[in-house]
């Protein structure tokens, strides 16, 4: 299962150089961007369903991750309870399938 989580972590690009500052969709879509994988249209695409599907604190965290870059986004993933694993868990299934990314 944690391995299932941080693969589902790279869907948002987390391991990249991290998505600067700006608003957190802003920071979403340009850590997805840096991670050279993924077009932008799915980039906003799967940054809206994070908005939309995640809770407002772990849309924050992996907001805050995003930002920050590759330490911040092990730290996240591995400081969520499993509620919240499962949570991020659906959301990145769902925003895969919906947002046709690979």
């Amino acid at each position: 299962m944690r391995s299932f989580v941080f693969a589902s972590a790279a869907l948002f690009g987390l391991a990249a150089c991290g998505g600067g500052g700006g608003s957190n969709r802003e920071a979403l879509v340009s850590a997805c961007l840096d991670d050279g994988s993924t077009d932008k249209e799915t980039c906003e695409c799967m940054a809206d369903s994070a908005e939309k599907n995640l809770s407002d604190d772990l849309y924050g965290k992996l907001a805050k991750a995003a930002k920050e870059g590759e330490e911040s986004a092990n730290a996240m993933m591995e400081d969520l309870s499993p509620e919240e694993q499962g949570q991020f868990m659906s959301f990145a299934m769902q925003a895969a399938m919906t947002c046709g990314a690979t």
